[in-house]
């Protein structure tokens, strides 16, 4: 019995009459009725609504009823692809194999048409929708569209609907093969000017109607191209016509072999494209195997069909596209990368504001360094209200004014924000030394040093200069906001809103509340977070929060096995398999080890001796050491001697010939993961386990393909083995 509830795409057909084209049968995309707000998306039905028409359009062209065949969308969504809720249900998903059968069937007949196709993107064109498009000779879109792309093997799949197939025919190797492999990757989505830039799209037109007058333009130069006016159509184009083979008899001329042939510079050049560099340190190729290696095989499947397309028939590559793809639907990292993107779509900053936030007309940041600088910076972008900094050193406020302005100058120059909107908001930004001049702020966030009686003082101050209902807010990462503000008068209207570094960059913030904090409050600092355009994450108030909490666990482990005198290199590759974007010693670099042996010692104050307080983390950061080198041969950074120095001193021989490494490592980790989350959620410190895993992807770059952590730790087996349960029941354990 299937759970899934499919929102059924509409095609609105309609004839029009066109001077250039002649009947033009119009194919309209759009989601149900009454549900106008909704993306028109591919479920099982909507593929065969949408296929069916194209279908009939065909059949109409082929007894000569039309002349040409256009296909768009409504509002700002021309199709956004398949339905990703489709694939969260397995009975429903079981219609994937069905639902390409249909589209590659069309791909095959659309380039036997008689009469040419066009396809107008007027908004998003995503996955399936983009490959709908794909099936048309003519592509064109208005200029402010934003989401075009095939985002599949970033979602643990591939474009199965043709697109891995054709879209080297479109744009070319080079650029197909960044679309397919390493887009999804960086989350990278094109506008209309660079389709039309790498010749995804062929105009740039505003609406249906200004798209078709180009239409006709381009059918024009491949009509009757042996009889045409020489001085009419471009001689290149003539010659490009008149050698094109046609796919069946009365196919319409203007269209080219979509597939390389074997040794042509077309196939060369697509084979030149796979081993190219994937940065500085490995190619694609190398680059898709470690992939593979770490859970997520869809980047290595893909480049496997893409070399295989010299010399195949269009039925051959699209018959191995579909088994392909529907291999990968069954997959594990599919399920988990499905998952994680419903996490993100559903937890992205909302329209409408949070209902009970109070107004925030003028903010306060207490402190003036990195972090601080940062925030306010921030804030003033969002928020766009005056924000004045306040520090006790007037040459450290002043420098911390001048980079938060520079952080606004660097939105303007990369046109996020226009020059005159930058000049209001870096004019909005002022710093003091002057306590009463925060005196008016409904909100003061304090970003000083990341110690408890700092951070006490300098609240119990602003609370005596402030109105009894203005938030306290405060940074920190690891401190308890209850023992912060227990001795102040009002401690229902302190919140914590930890960001994480770089602020502009990173999407995260963990909303902390304590259990005094009331709802007006609570609600002004999510309402805050939602203007900043930043994902917000509740927790309650525990030590190390939600992300450097599990994170700690982790580097706990690794840095327990090294100070038992383990092998620095064979740990720091330990948990490779995990695919987190750096090793550990990287990681630790990036924190900064006198901050980590720091969180470290408070967390195992705090939480126990599940957590490891490292005595060799401690004298790497006396040193002020580095775990790693710099290397830019390589794609992790080698391990620097001073590891093995640090830890081996002391190490017992029989201890360190049994210190985990490898697959007992990861084990460890895994375990270790499991515990502390089951822990977490019996205390509430968070609801639900989806709330864990949207923090660790956003804040601590946890692989999607593993849904973060919890459905990994499920489909492994360890939340079983430690904490009695699954977090997701049987949803990713039946693959097991």
């Amino acid at each position: 019995m299937s759970s899934y509830t499919e929102h059924v795409t509409r095609v609105l057909t309609e004839d029009r009459e066109h001077p250039g084209l002649g009947t033009v049968a119009v194919l309209t995309f759009a989601p149900p009725e009454g549900e106008e707000k909704r993306p028109a998306t591919l479920g099982p039905q909507s593929i065969d609504a949408v296929t069916g028409e194209i279908a009939a359009a065909l059949d109409r062209a082929e007894a000569g009823e039309i002349q040409a065949i256009a296909m768009t969308g409504t509002g700002r969504v021309f199709l956004a692809g398949a339905d990703l809720s489709m694939f969260a249900d397995p009975a429903a998903a079981g219609n994937v194999e069905s639902m390409t059968r249909a589209a590659h069937d069309l791909q095959v007949r659309v380039r036997t048409s008689p009469v040419p196709l066009l396809a107008h993107l007027n908004g998003v064109a995503l996955g399936g929708g983009l490959e709908v498009a794909l099936m048309a000779d003519v592509r064109t879109a208005a200029a402010s569209v934003k989401g075009i792309g095939v985002p599949e093997t970033g979602l643990g799949i591939l474009p199965g609907w043709g697109g891995t197939t054709l879209l080297q025919s479109v744009v070319g190797p080079e650029t197909a093969v960044r679309m397919i492999l390493e887009d999804p990757a960086r989350d990278k989505q094109l506008g209309a000017e660079e389709a039309l830039e790498i010749g995804l799209v062929d105009e740039v037109a505003e609406d249906l109607d200004e798209a078709l007058d180009e239409f006709a333009a381009l059918v024009a130069a491949h009509i009757d191209v042996d009889v045409a006016d020489a001085d009419v159509v471009d001689p290149v184009v003539a010659e490009a016509a008149a050698e094109a083979p046609s796919d069946a008899l009365g196919a319409w001329a203007g269209r080219t072999a979509p597939l390389p042939g074997v040794d042509t510079p077309e196939a060369e050049a697509l084979l030149d494209a796979l081993d190219a560099a994937h940065g500085s340190a490995e190619t694609r190729r190398t680059w898709a195997a470690r992939l593979e290696g770490q859970g997520a095989p869809s980047v290595g499947r893909a480049l496997e069909l893409l070399q295989k397309l010299p010399g195949s028939s269009l039925p051959e590559a699209l018959a191995r596209e579909g088994e392909a793809l529907a291999d990968l639907v069954r997959s594990d990292a599919a399920a988990a990368s499905i998952y994680s993107a419903e996490l993100l779509r559903r937890g992205k900053p909302g329209r409408r504001p949070v209902e009970g936030a109070r107004e925030i007309t003028r903010v306060g940041v207490a402190g003036a360094g990195l972090m601080a600088s940062q925030i306010a910076a921030q804030l003033a972008l969002g928020l766009q209200v005056p924000v004045v900094m306040r520090d006790l050193d007037e040459s450290i406020a002043a420098k911390g004014l001048a980079a938060a302005r520079d952080v606004v100058a660097r939105t303007a120059a990369r046109g996020t924000i226009d020059e005159a909107t930058a000049t209001t908001i870096a004019e909005n930004l002022s710093s003091t030394t002057d306590l009463q001049e925060l005196a008016g702020c409904d909100l003061v966030l304090e970003a000083v040093p990341e110690v408890l009686a700092i951070k006490k003082s300098v609240f119990a101050e602003l609370e005596s200069v402030l109105a009894p209902d203005a938030l306290l807010v405060t940074n920190t990462s690891s401190l308890s906001v209850t023992s912060m503000s227990e001795e102040l008068a009002h401690p229902e209207r302190v919140v914590g809103l930890h960001f994480f570094n770089p602020v502009a960059k990173m999407p995260l913030v963990e909303v902390i509340h304590t259990g005094a904090t009331d709802e007006a409050t609570l609600a002004t600092g999510l309402e805050v977070v939602r203007r900043l355009r930043k994902f917000a994450v509740r927790s309650a108030d525990a030590p190390g929060f939600i992300v450097n909490r599990l994170l700690f666990r982790v580097l706990g482990e690794v840095l327990s096995s090294l100070d038992a005198g383990a092998d620095p290199a064979e740990v720091d590759a330990s948990l490779d398999p995990l695919g987190m974007p750096m090793r550990p010693f990287a990681l630790l670099d990036l924190v900064g080890l006198a901050v980590a042996d720091h969180v470290g010692t408070v967390l195992r104050g705090e939480l126990g001796d599940r957590f490891h307080a490292s005595p060799g983390l401690g004298a790497m950061a006396e040193r002020s050491a580095r775990f790693t080198e710099a290397g830019k041969n390589s794609v992790h950074p080698p391990v620097s001697p001073t590891v093995a120095e640090a830890f081996g001193t002391g190490a017992d021989p029989a201890a360190a010939s049994s210190a985990p490494v490898g697959d007992a490592l990861l084990e460890r980790v895994r375990d270790g993961l499991a515990e502390e989350i089951g822990i977490m959620l019996d205390e509430g410190v968070v609801e639900r386990p989806e709330q864990i895993d949207l923090a660790l992807i956003l804040g601590a770059g946890f692989p999607r393909h593993r849904g973060g952590v919890t459905p990994y730790l499920d489909s492994t087996g360890a939340a079983q083995r430690v904490a009695g349960r699954s977090f997701h029941g049987e949803a990713f354990t039946a693959r097991r």
